[in-house]
């Protein structure tokens, strides 16, 4: 069998501080790659954690493809951005994915999300999203929601961060059972923690999110993922993580537990 395939993955960021400068580009190698369901995304891998005020942003591009007996094509998207000053601070997180197998779709994903924090007191902030997403071959036709919440920050220590988050969120749902689409309204609490150690050799990052619907609280849905960045050298990077994520009623024909696990190399320039 001849079987080539190629995975290229682009990801810069760009700083824009008083004196209009480029920070830093990157390009990212992705080594391994899994599609998960949307059922919940862990947006605080997507705060980009800088103290200048201004203008923060990251592009990542994609494409993986394979041909021989199969022929196989992707494609990602996929936009960061952040603007803060001394009091809010907003961010969004934009992409899109597109796969196909032998001429036949098979994988197209469209997710955005966009958040306003106010930062009330030193540790305290208000938040404030609205997010959008789709996945059909997870038989999720659509996914809209908006919520609040409150944020509580602390330096434990030099090299330790620990964030909690809680709130409320509502959305409309419409998924695609055997017996067709169903579409759905709920409310349900957003409850997540997250802790960033800063060791010498490595970085270590942990976020969980609990989120149970308000009137039905055995309607669950939950993800726990773990990364670890490892400096290779003064440019490059490598990170691995893993998630899980599980919901406690999920579509027809969908597991209730969703495992991933991605390597990454990174080369900044």
């Amino acid at each position: 069998m001849t079987r080539q395939a190629w995975l290229f993955k682009v990801q810069y960021g760009l700083f824009t501080p008083p004196e209009n400068t480029v920070q830093f580009a990157k390009v990212l190698l992705l080594l391994g790659l899994s599609t998960p369901v949307l059922a919940i995304s862990n947006i605080e891998e997507r705060r980009l954690q800088k103290d200048q005020q201004g203008f923060a942003g990251r592009v990542e591009l994609g494409l993986d493809a394979q041909a021989g007996n199969n022929e196989k094509r992707k494609w990602s998207a996929a936009l960061n951005g952040n603007w803060q000053n001394d009091q809010y601070r907003v961010f969004s997180w934009a992409s899109r994915l597109h796969e196909t197998s032998n001429g036949r779709r098979t994988d197209d994903d469209t997710f955005f999300h966009t958040r306003v924090v106010r930062n009330h007191r030193r540790h305290w902030a208000q938040e404030a999203f609205v997010q959008y997403e789709r996945d059909p071959f997870a038989a999720l036709s659509s996914r809209a929601l908006t919520g609040a919440g409150l944020r509580y920050q602390q330096k434990l220590d030099d090299n330790l961060l620990w964030s909690q988050g809680t709130g409320l969120f509502h959305e409309w749902v419409r998924e695609e059972e055997a017996s067709g689409e169903q579409s759905d309204q709920l409310t349900r609490l957003n409850l997540y923690t997250h802790l960033q150690w800063q060791l010498p050799a490595v970085k270590l990052q942990t976020t969980l999110y609990f989120q149970p619907v308000v009137d039905e609280p055995a309607d669950q849905r939950a993800l726990w993922q773990l990364a670890a960045s490892i400096p290779l050298g003064s440019q490059v990077e490598l990170k691995w993580q893993w998630q899980s994520r599980w919901d406690s009623r999920p579509p027809q024909g969908i597991e209730k537990e969703n495992h991933q696990t991605q390597l990454r190399l990174g080369i900044n320039f």
